[in-house]
């Protein structure tokens, strides 16, 4: 017998104690995310040679090391899924919100009160049918205006929310870099301690917990975006994304945030890498899906609603400017002032943030209709819209609206009218241009008013006057404030007759042309469009988040199967290590009396 059994014992009571602490450990972190469990691996001592016959005789056990369970291809599989899983979690949530918005699924009709923007379409049209029946109603005029107010305050709660929806998501991009920023910072904190742990791998040292820990914020990185990351001969990581570096061992390139100009012109959040300002353009996770449904989603159905907005008050007011209400007017003033009067009609540019293009003015004519109040006796005044790019036969140019520089200009469209009123009826009628730019005509007898005809220019539609509705676009759109004032001025009619309503026809008529503007739909077709592709849409994200929920939670079962705890396992290996430690005390305690007695013979 030999000192070296107590040795034995040692080890053994050693090794049975470890076991109890890597047992330990992953029971404490059973629930901590991304822990990897730990196996205690452990070898029996090379054993020397004693005995009869030079036997050899083991030297106990010694614990070789602490291995972390894991596999990197699952590991690396599970962040990819996390990746694909956050893009389309917040796509779900930006489509779910959007068919919030349009309320489309309410099934709400005109007695019930619909919040939909096809409920205010329809109830809008049944006022205008109920309006052709009863031309000469004033409470059925009053409801018009009424049902029209409705459908521009659906218009513009509609544009507001998506335009507030679009800045919600810009901050989100934000915050988002902010998170980024804060991994990557974490990511190369972890780098330098465990490359100061295991010695730059120069050692068998594994840091099991700084790697999960580390493990834990990459995978928190791949729920913002598509990186790609390469482990070093050190045990850092380099982390990059499309080929440009975000982490390389202590060095850190952060995301930095610029302000530029959206295709609309406000200006939005672009994520940048902080030493070139190169934009910084995720094509997965949670980052790239705000950047996606800022720039695309959203901003498409805002400028279909702003598009079918703006179609829907040109076409109304293309129609309603050329019909006249119960009365005449004295005097009106255009609602839409450009910039820069003096450019030819068709190059207005309006003031209001009106996008040029939105009203278009052409080659043609309109009719001013001077109503003699007394007798209903009509005269007709037409006025040319010159803008066919060559000098008439005076040698005058295209129309313009009016010149400062200029005031007397022959082709203003002000000096024109004025002309061509005063050949009729001297004196009776001014036309003039106030400090906006806007145009006004007034009538200087009690005797006489006017309203408009025929206009093949669309020159009162462009400029407002006898406008239906203002604005240009879904948050901009209201209703003449005239109509709900004076609903006599409502425009029905084409002639001074009593219950004339062949206006309102020609107005109702708008609801089934074809709109060039909308890709030669209907205003309604249109949007039933918009809505459709909408719930398609969102049916396919949903359909793709499904999909990537499953593949994520598959690929967590596999990673938990191989590198979870699993309690019922390490109670089981605890009882084991317990007895091995019991056990390995008994025999150092055996071992004690059996030396006792041989040294006290």
């Amino acid at each position: 017998m030999a000192f070296h059994t107590l040795a034995i014992g040692t080890s053994a009571l050693l090794t049975a104690s470890y076991g109890l602490d890597v047992t330990g450990q992953n029971l404490g972190n059973i629930e901590t995310p991304g822990y990897s469990r730990q196996r205690l691996n452990q070898e029996a001592l090379t054993g020397w040679t004693a005995g009869l016959n030079n036997s050899i005789i083991g030297t106990g056990v010694w614990t070789q090391s602490v291995k972390r369970i894991g596999n990197e291809y699952i590991e690396k599989q599970l962040r990819q899924a996390t990746s694909s899983d956050a893009y389309y979690t917040d796509l779900q949530r930006c489509y779910s919100n959007l068919q919030s918005f349009f309320s489309e699924l309410s099934g709400l009709n005109r007695e019930s009160g619909g919040t939909a923007l096809s409920d205010a379409i329809n109830n809008f049209w049944d006022g205008m049918s109920d309006f052709a029946a009863n031309v000469e109603n004033l409470s059925i005029r009053t409801t018009v205006a009424t049902e029209a107010e409705q459908l521009a305050s659906r218009f513009n709660s509609l544009g507001q929310q998506l335009a507030e929806y679009r800045k919600d998501v810009d901050n989100e991009i934000a915050e988002s870099v902010v998170q980024i920023n804060r991994l990557i910072e974490g990511i190369t904190q972890l780098n330098k301690a465990i490359v100061n742990s295991e010695l730059g791998g120069a050692s068998d040292r594994v840091a099991n917990d700084l790697r999960d820990q580390r493990g834990e914020a990459i995978k928190e990185l791949y729920g913002y975006m598509d990186i790609d990351v390469v482990e070093e001969a050190n045990g850092s990581f380099i982390v990059s994304i499309h080929g440009r570096n975000l982490v390389y061992y202590d060095q850190v390139t952060p995301i930095a945030m610029d302000k530029t100009p959206s295709d609309d012109g406000t200006m939005v959040n672009t994520p940048v890498f902080a030493g070139d300002r190169y934009p910084l353009r995720p094509s997965d996770g949670e980052l790239a899906a705000q950047i996606e449904m800022r720039d695309v989603v959203i901003k498409s159905y805002k400028d279909d609603i702003d598009k079918l907005a703006a179609n829907f008050i040109w076409e109304f007011n293309r129609a309603y400017s050329q019909t006249r209400g119960l009365e005449s007017f004295s005097s009106l003033t255009s609602l839409n002032a450009p910039t820069n009067p003096a450019e030819t009609l068709d190059k207005l540019v309006y003031k209001d943030l009106i996008p040029a293009g939105t009203f278009q003015i052409q080659n043609g004519n309109f009719e001013i209709i001077i109503h003699n109040r007394n007798t209903d006796e009509p005269t007709t005044v037409n006025i040319e819209i010159d803008l066919d790019g060559r000098p008439s036969s005076g040698g005058e140019p295209d129309t313009i609206l009016w010149d400062p520089d200029n005031p007397d200009a022959e082709n203003s469209l002000v000096n024109r009218m004025q002309r061509e009123l005063d050949k009729v009826m001297p004196g009776v009628f001014e036309v003039s241009i106030d400090r906006q730019y806007r145009v006004s005509i007034e009538s200087k007898s009690p005797d006489y008013g006017f309203c408009f005809g025929a206009d093949t220019s669309g020159v009162l539609a462009a400029l407002g006057l006898n406008a239906f509705f203002t604005g240009h676009n879904s948050t901009s759109m209201g209703v003449n404030p005239l109509l709900a004032e004076q609903p006599a001025l409502l425009g029905g009619a084409k002639s001074f007759a009593d219950g004339d309503n062949s206006g309102a026809m020609e107005l109702m008529a708008v609801r089934d042309q074809a709109v060039a503007g909308l890709a030669d739909m209907t205003l309604e077709v249109y949007y039933q469009s918009v809505a459709g592709r909408l719930a398609s849409e969102a049916n396919r994200v949903s359909n793709q988040k499904e999909l990537s929920g499953d593949i994520l939670t598959r690929m967590f079962t596999q990673r938990e199967s191989l590198a979870g705890v699993n309690e019922d396992e390490e109670v089981a290996k605890m009882i084991t290590y317990q007895r091995a430690f019991q056990s390995a005390a008994k025999f150092i305690s055996t071992m004690d009396q059996l030396y006792e007695t041989l040294i006290n013979m």
